[in-house]
């Protein structure tokens, strides 16, 4: 741990020593691993060990929305590693769609940066790649220095809420999204477009991953996302910036109404978007996507709640 302006911070530190699965083992194809990164130097470096011990990689491919941090040097240690630094990319969206086109082998692995993955994670993801195009780790164990599994994640409906996921390159080989407002429904989105393209999208359950949370400030070198921390109680997140977290919970709402399908199954039946929608003008919704005006209309009451829940949100952090 160290002291940064008196407050202590975990780094999570990769153990052992470090193996490059490629050169380790001959007879496996070697894979693309996809990675999007900013500030990620608490858990990065452990969470590269695990990958390259895991992964044959044939490329670490990143995207980087500017980190401040360490980040940036920590990759540049990984061998075959392509950083591109992109902080005028402002979405996760469009980073993907990024990344997406630097994609050389038929399959590839999209994966977070604060992650750690079991032993025999990629072989047994790959038990499931004739039955699916696009394969979700559905089994997450959140570390917060303590571990718990979040079980409804692997439920075949529910979101991935993370990246960790083994794909065919053909089935996102129309993937686009505009740089404004995508960044916390991506998973959805990704699962949303190659399932309407008539790809198989599936879970594998059988092995897992770690989701590695530390104590941070996340996103420091990014104004707009910077607006919260993470404190270990139970836990908790903490609203640094009352405003930009509003600002960010209407981009959220752009997202959900312009990219979003309100009868894709995932979407359709959950009932906390009427929630997040009502913070858009009716106008708005019309304009960009009108396919919700129906569940816009439907949920009018919503509206006062949305904002006592912002309102809340203020009040229990003054």
């Amino acid at each position: 741990m160290i002291d940064n302006k008196n407050n202590v911070r975990f780094i999570e530190k990769p153990v052992g020593k470090f193996i490059d699965k490629k050169l380790s083992n001959n007879n496996s194809d070697s894979i693309d691993v996809l990675m999007l990164t900013l500030d990620a130097e608490l858990s990065i470096e452990k969470s590269l060990f695990s990958i390259y011990k895991e992964i044959p990689v044939n490329r670490l491919i990143v995207c980087d929305g500017g980190s401040k941090d360490n980040t940036i040097q920590i990759l540049k240690k990984m061998p075959r590693s392509e950083i591109y630094v992109k902080p005028e990319i402002r979405t996760t969206g469009k980073a993907l769609e990024f990344l997406f086109s630097k994609i050389e082998t038929d399959w590839f692995v999209l994966i977070d940066a604060d992650i750690d993955l079991e032993e025999g994670w990629y072989e047994k993801m790959l038990r499931h790649s004739d039955s699916y195009d696009i394969i979700e780790n559905g089994k997450r164990i959140s570390a917060y220095h303590f571990y718990r599994e979040q079980k409804s994640k692997a439920q075949e409906n529910e979101r991935a809420l993370d990246l960790c996921h083994l794909i065919k390159k053909q089935s996102i080989k129309n993937y686009h999204c505009d740089d404004d407002y995508m960044w916390r429904y991506t998973d959805i989105f990704l699962r949303q477009i190659v399932e309407k393209e008539g790809f198989r999208y599936g879970k594998a359950n059988d092995t897992f991953h770690v989701h590695n949370e530390i104590e941070r400030a996340p996103y420091t070198s990014d104004p707009d996302k910077n607006f919260q921390e993470i404190k270990f109680r139970e836990p908790e997140f903490i609203i640094h910036d009352q405003k930009k977290m509003e600002q960010a919970m209407i981009k959220h709402a752009k997202a959900v109404v312009k990219y979003l399908d309100p009868d894709y199954p995932m979407v359709k039946n959950n009932r906390n978007y009427e929630t997040i929608i009502q913070l858009l003008d009716r106008e708005w919704v019309l304009k960009n996507g009108s396919n919700w005006l129906k569940r816009y209309d439907a949920s009018k009451s919503m509206k006062s709640f949305a904002k006592k829940v912002l309102s809340n949100l203020k009040d229990s952090n003054r």
